[in-house]
């Protein structure tokens, strides 16, 4: 059994092979390990977020990464709160809440960071928050109703782009909900006065004149090709949109994330630590929501920044319950974290949770996601499923197994057979010290690394204690 000792390191610079901890000995893991993703896993009580997590946010802090940190429990701020003291980091902790002063516009503060081209990246971007409610449409029809969605925000954003309209959340629903849903109701005098989405048509064609192109497509959708599709596809495509960004634009998330800008993904790249402390276990789905508009808009300022390592800060996404945070588009941006300069920490109870998450042949996505993270601890767990799971990922040994018969009284014939065993057995994960007074505040996770062996095993007993001496 191997403790794991802590190495000092200095804030300032960040090479890839700058060491967070070691192991034991020699034997560190260094930032090139962090960029290639964390996953943690462990029963409820089984010290996942007071040992092995805690370890590894005060290393980032100490580290002088930037960070963000999605918080699915009431508590979870609190506990930054200490770790950013801890770290000496208070004075760059900034804590997104619904009493505090920050605000951050994404819709707005994406249309004015992006290239060009950023119509299409802001119709990627509302989609990709969206898709954090599953769809009940599946299999044959899932690509289908994407597309529509996609279609509706797309043409929407460009309408008020070419009005010259502010864009934000607010002003996209106000259009789009107030779009005809019949052609009487298009030749209706009072629609007509009281359409958001017609006067901004009308405002368009006094900027731009009738022979614009995009104008005249945007008008062809809103007016003509929505009124003509079947009218339980089109409703279910408004419905749909609406339902999901309808909490978003009112009341007091509303003002967090639809009106101004005074905090945004390029103070975490500037360093700061921001907690988005809208728990999902309080504002359930809304919570979600604000929590993946912030993951996806940070992804997109990543992939924007050049990466130099050691002269570029790095910076971490810290998920703990990460199966309420993760959507399809999670595991390709993953599979690149590494030459961006982001560690991404996963930690949630078991695998199930990320399979109920991603709903119905979610299976392959889940293990493309998972699979993209090269570190994984496994503290202790009462879930075969995972711990299944777990044993045939760190691998199995080769054993040899001696058999004797005798095919006369007289004659002994021997054979051996070559057998598969696990070499880290599911139960190994039932009896893992869980921390608290009993265990003298060390709880074991199972840890293994992809491409790294300890001391020729694929895995070890690793002991995270919970107590601030080994920082």
């Amino acid at each position: 059994m191997i403790s794991f000792l802590c190495s000092r390191v200095s804030a300032g610079r960040w090479p890839l092979e700058m060491p967070l901890f070691r192991f034991a000995a020699k034997d560190y893991w260094r930032l090139r390990d962090s960029l290639e993703g964390l996953a943690i896993f462990g029963a409820q009580g089984s010290g996942k977020t007071s040992s092995s997590g805690r370890l590894i946010a005060h290393k980032f802090l100490r580290a002088g990464f930037g960070g963000l940190v999605c918080c699915a429990k009431a508590d979870e701020a609190d506990l930054w709160r200490r770790y950013v003291g801890e770290t000496g980091r208070e004075t760059d902790g900034r804590f997104f809440s619904v009493d505090g002063d920050l605000r951050f516009n994404f819709v707005d503060y994406e249309s004015k960071t992006s290239s060009l081209g950023f119509v299409e990246n802001l119709v990627t971007l509302m989609c990709d928050v969206a898709s954090i409610r599953r769809s009940a449409e599946g299999g044959g029809n899932q690509a289908f109703w994407i597309a529509e969605r996609a279609k509706l925000v797309r043409n929407g954003l460009t309408l008020l782009l070419l009005a010259e309209q502010s864009i934000e959340i607010r002003s996209l629903y106000a259009a789009i909900a107030s779009s005809p849903r019949s052609a009487a109701q298009l030749q209706s005098e009072e629609w007509r006065k009281k359409s958001y989405l017609y006067q901004l048509l009308c405002a368009a064609q006094a900027r731009h004149g009738v022979d614009h192109d995009e104008l005249n497509m945007v008008g062809n959708y809103f007016l003509t090709e929505r009124l003509e599709i079947h009218g339980g596809t089109a409703g279910t495509v408004l419905a749909e949109f609406t339902g999901t960004f309808d909490a978003l634009r009112r009341g007091k998330i509303g003002e967090l994330l639809g009106t101004t800008t005074n905090i945004s993904p390029a103070d975490i790249l500037d360093g700061r630590v921001v907690v988005v402390d809208i728990p999902t276990d309080y504002w359930r789905q809304v919570g979600q929501l604000a929590q993946v508009a912030w993951i996806q808009s940070l992804m997109r300022a990543v992939d924007r920044r050049p990466y130099d390592p050691p002269h570029t800060r790095p910076v971490f996404l810290w998920q703990d319950e990460a199966h309420q945070f993760s959507i399809d588009q999670d595991a390709a941006f993953q599979s690149g974290a590494r030459s961006k300069g982001i560690a991404t920490v996963r930690i949630s109870q078991n695998l199930p949770g990320y399979l109920d998450s991603y709903g119905r042949d979610g299976k392959h996505k889940v293990d493309q996601l998972l699979g993209n993270h090269g570190t994984k601890f496994f503290h202790r767990n009462d879930d075969p499923v995972t711990n299944e799971w777990a044993s045939k990922l760190i691998a199995s040994d080769i054993t040899y197994k001696a058999s004797l018969s005798s095919s006369a009284p007289a004659a002994l014939n021997t054979s051996l057979s070559e057998h598969e065993q696990a070499s880290c057995s599911p139960r190994m994960f039932l009896g893992l010290k869980n921390g608290g007074p009993s265990n003298k505040f060390v709880a074991e996770a199972i840890v293994c690394q992809s491409g790294r062996l300890f001391k020729g095993d694929r895995w070890l007993i690793g002991e995270f204690r919970q107590r601030s001496k080994m920082i």
